[in-house]
């Protein structure tokens, strides 16, 4: 189709044609103008979401995630006796050992013959004994004897009261003896019989049958210990001792038994620091009914959290609301 051209000529000049690259453009941005007029028919008007739509909506966006619990705190830790339940038991005097009334690990109970020691310090003071009361004897029969001649005349005042001073003096060096005898625990004779002071376990043992020793190079002959309540120490590393506290909540389980863990709390945090290993001791005192616990058994060590606030409920907000205003309405 030709292009009318409606202006008069001018003078002087020359009728051109059109040029081609300018006839190509035209044909494009018309080409351009109807497709997007045929998409603006495809696309349909924007809809206004009615007022309660709106809340729908928003109260079911998604809350915002939770932050996550610290990491889980693993002690190893070691069952032990309470110190406070242990009682050492040492020789006052040395001397050979004739008969051992408890091994390593045997229950014992209070006052149960732990050795029988055979000991010459024991035989002196056995003679000291005798020695001492055998002079308030003498002593004291001396002076009943004057007390007689004085009242016939045949003794002098001074002479009974110098006899009853010696009877009292003899008097005192034999309850001397007998105390030093108590002190021991010495029954009359040679031996010297080591008790156990309490009912409990023999934690250790020194002694044999036949053993000589002397008593100031020897620690201790028993240790025995009561088992009813135990220890627990664990071990914290420098890193973690600001997440464990007294009063803290445990679960402790042991190798012997995995499936019957305990329950506890964490009673004291050392405030001493191995150089070594760099960790540092904390207590769980625990019951220990039929005494299955024992001193030794590595024990697992799980810190508890502390229990968190329950997070308050968006749902329960508006029927709150509602209800409210209902009961508000005559």
């Amino acid at each position: 189709m030709e292009k009318l051209n409606l202006l008069p000529p001018m003078s002087g000049a020359r009728n051109l044609p059109p040029a081609p690259h300018a006839t190509r453009r035209g044909a494009v941005l018309g080409a351009l103008a109807l497709a997007l007029g045929a998409c603006s028919a495809d696309v349909p008007p924007p809809e206004t979401a009615a007022p309660a739509q709106l809340a729908s909506r928003t109260i079911s966006q998604p809350a915002a995630p939770e932050a996550l619990p610290d990491s889980e705190l693993v002690l190893s830790g070691e069952i032990a006796a309470d110190p406070n339940r242990l009682a050492r038991v040492f020789p006052r005097v040395g001397g050979e050992v004739l008969r051992v009334g408890a091994d390593l690990g045997d229950e014992v109970r209070q006052g149960q013959v732990l050795a029988v020691l055979k000991s010459p310090e024991i035989a002196a003071l056995q003679h000291q004994r005798t020695t001492t009361a055998a002079d308030y004897e003498v002593a004291a029969r001396k002076a009943a004897e004057l007390a007689h001649l004085e009242q016939a005349g045949l003794a002098s005042g001074h002479e009974v009261y110098t006899a009853r001073q010696e009877a009292r003096r003899a008097a005192g060096h034999a309850a001397a003896s007998q105390r030093q005898l108590g002190v021991y625990g010495v029954a009359p004779g040679e031996t010297y019989t080591l008790r156990a002071p309490l009912a409990g376990y023999v934690l250790e043992k020194k002694l044999s049958p036949g053993m000589r020793f002397n008593a100031t190079d020897l620690q201790a002959a028993f240790v025995v210990a009561n088992l009813d309540q135990v220890w627990v120490m664990a071990n914290v590393f420098e890193s973690d001792l600001s997440r464990v506290r007294p009063g803290q909540a445990v679960e402790i389980t042991t190798l012997s038994y995995p499936d019957a863990p305990l329950r506890g709390r964490i009673d004291q945090v050392s405030a001493l620091l191995d150089p070594e290993s760099k960790v540092m001791k904390v207590r769980c005192v625990l019951p220990n009914p039929g005494h299955r616990l024992k001193p030794g058994m590595h024990a697992r060590v799980r810190v508890l959290p502390d229990a968190p606030a329950a997070p308050a409920s968006l749902a329960a907000a508006p029927e709150t609301s509602a209800s409210t205003h209902a009961q508000s309405q005559p």
